[in-house]
């Protein structure tokens, strides 16, 4: 029996995470000839080379597609969108696949679906109709994403109906919940020294820590520097020390960086900074800290299974389907001051956080994805679309 060949493409460390289970299931499964194609902020440097993950954790590279601008101008995303569309296409058109799978709102997610929309490849697209009310490019790149791809794999039923509203079949849509749940129940338990040997940092006198990733905003470039200012400020006149990640590619992240660099040398029994934390060092980092705080959408999604509160700051974020563990907070000092305040002092607000209620899962995603991809019907149906009105 001929294989069914899926490809996957993955632009930034955060995708792969978060769809890490599926990639791992469908590489061991006999009836599955798997592939994934590296592009974007994971072969830069700059960002820590977060492809070599997945190099690293043995997948067969279809291919590396470099066609990142790192500017810290909007103009640079659009460039990066336009440089990687031929590449992957001509990519697509060499390998043939019968499936490609994309995840979320970001480049790769509108160039993959346009591109396999054109070349009459079956494209499943992760994480669809999901709503942040922050006025960001990626409600609009995520809609658009949707709209080209034939196979949706979105978390929540509230999604679903998203989906539908768009104009989207019933049949195509499955919900799965969040696979990136699946990788944490998968992630074996280190001790606080085991994780801080790996990240070098068992020199330095901490005792409790939490972990900052603070992301730019599109639509508000000019005002990063200042922001992310704020959080820093607030963290440095609050207890603890605190493990900063690199935020992604897009427009802004040069004045976070540059902010990043600066507070963590004039600072450093404060603050110790990474480029990119692996996914089990990160997950373990999590296990004993003692908030997530920034704007990740690891706080949103993710953290609500390790038992830990997150501290949102400012508009990213905001709209979406969150469990009782996260606060909300504008840039303002005094605000996250009294967020940490509660974090730390409100047994009430902790006692919630320690139940592990998290609205987006319970671990077993990847095996309804993957079930999916292996039985659906790679048909004329499939391909073909309508809209529903």
């Amino acid at each position: 029996m001929k294989k069914r060949k899926i490809i996957a493409v993955s632009g930034a460390r955060s995708d792969y995470d978060l769809l890490f289970s599926v990639y791992n299931k469908l590489d061991k499964d006999p009836e599955i000839e798997f592939k994934i194609v590296i592009t974007g902020p994971n072969l830069s440097d700059n960002y820590g080379y977060t492809g070599g993950n997945i190099e690293e954790d043995g997948f067969q590279i279809a291919g590396k597609i470099f066609n990142l601008v790192d500017s810290s101008q909007k103009i640079g995303r659009i460039i990066s969108i336009g440089l990687q569309i031929p590449s992957l296409a001509n990519l697509l058109n060499q390998e043939k696949p019968d499936i490609v799978i994309v995840a979320g709102d970001r480049e790769e997610s509108i160039t993959v679906t346009m591109s396999c929309a054109y070349l009459d490849i079956p494209v499943a697209h992760f994480f669809g109709g999901d709503i942040a009310k922050d006025g960001n490019i990626d409600n609009s790149v995520r809609y658009a994403a949707s709209k080209f791809a034939h196979i949706h794999f979105p978390t929540l039923e509230e999604h679903k109906k998203t989906l539908l509203k768009l104009g989207e079949d019933d049949w195509r849509i499955h919900v799965i919940g969040n696979p990136a749940l699946d990788r944490i129940k998968e992630i074996p338990l280190l001790s606080k020294d085991k994780i801080f040997s790996n990240l070098n940092v068992e020199a330095k006198q901490i005792s409790n820590y939490s972990v900052l990733i603070q992301h730019p905003i599109i639509t508000q470039v000019e005002q990063q520097s200042n922001h992310i200012k704020i959080t820093l400020e607030a963290l440095l006149n609050a207890d603890g020390h605190y493990f900063i990640n690199f935020p992604n590619s897009d427009a802004g992240s040069h004045e976070i960086i540059k902010a990043y660099r600066s507070y963590a040398e004039n600072h450093p029994e404060k603050f110790t900074l990474f480029q990119n934390i692996n996914r089990v060092d990160y997950i373990n980092l999590l296990r004993s800290a003692d908030f997530l705080i920034g704007n990740s959408s690891s706080g949103i999604v993710e953290v609500a299974s390790l038992g830990l509160a997150a501290i949102n700051v400012g508009e990213r974020q905001k709209g979406r389907l969150h469990g009782d563990n996260v606060i909300f907070v504008d840039n303002n000092i005094e605000e996250i001051l009294n967020a940490i305040d509660r974090v730390r002092n409100d047994h009430h607000f902790r006692s919630k956080v320690k139940l592990k209620i998290n609205p987006y899962g319970d671990g077993s995603s990847a095996d309804k994805a993957v079930a999916v991809l292996k039985k659906i019907d790679l048909n004329s149906d499939l391909i073909y679309k309508n809209i529903t009105y």
